[in-house]
């Protein structure tokens, strides 16, 4: 291992152990990934990665949800158009989810199968704060008049990444641009246009 290596520290280091993790459950799965390659890859020891992770499924999980959460838009840098805020968020999710990132989710969704602990921590970690910004898109999008003041079916919140996620995780690829393009302005903008709820269902409104 090189002297550099052995300095690497801090921001470096993360970026090190994200890209040798993604590289390694790409290549060997979430059950077949070992923490040993993944220091090996980083240019690191072992020890570093257990002071943060105590396995490759959690060190998997962590790997996502911070990529996510760093390249996602968020709320506070709205375009001011929520069409073309949904389909920029569309279009950065399926963008992050090419490659071995998507890799890595789709062994996360299988491990999460047999394991209901892991769902309940990608729930609570990244599925739910998400639903949370895009309440508030919604309401900024109500209160320019863009769509109608009111409540909103919850399911239709839940629909882009939904479909974006179903794609992977079926064909193994996300829809091109044009395709989510299609998916905003032919489905998702009209349900919010025009969304209503049923006496219990949950609401998101302004």
């Amino acid at each position: 291992m090189s002297t550099a290596a052995h300095r690497r520290r801090g921001v470096a280091l993360r970026e090190a152990v994200v890209a040798a993790a993604l590289e390694e459950i790409a290549e060997f799965g979430l059950r077949g990934a070992s923490m040993d390659r993944i220091a090996r890859r980083a240019g690191t020891g072992k020890s570093a990665l257990y002071r943060r992770w105590a396995n490759v499924r959690e060190l998997a999980l962590d790997v996502f949800i911070s990529t996510m959460q760093e390249n996602l838009p968020t709320p506070e840098a709205s375009s001011g158009s929520l069409r073309d805020d949904l389909l920029d968020s569309m279009t950065t999710l399926a963008g992050e989810l090419t490659g071995d990132l998507g890799i890595v989710l789709r062994e996360l969704i299988s491990e999460g199968a047999h394991d209901p602990s892991l769902v309940a921590e990608f729930q609570n970690r990244f599925g739910l704060p998400k639903q949370v910004e895009l309440v508030s898109m919604v309401q900024q999008a109500m209160a320019r008049g863009e769509i109608p003041p009111g409540p909103v079916d919850p399911y239709v919140l839940q629909l882009p990444a939904a479909l974006i996620m179903h794609a992977l995780v079926m064909t193994g690829a996300c829809q091109r641009t044009d395709e989510l393009a299609h998916i905003v302005d032919a489905i998702v903008m009209p349900l919010l246009a025009g969304s209503s709820l049923g006496a219990a269902a949950p609401r998101a409104s302004a």
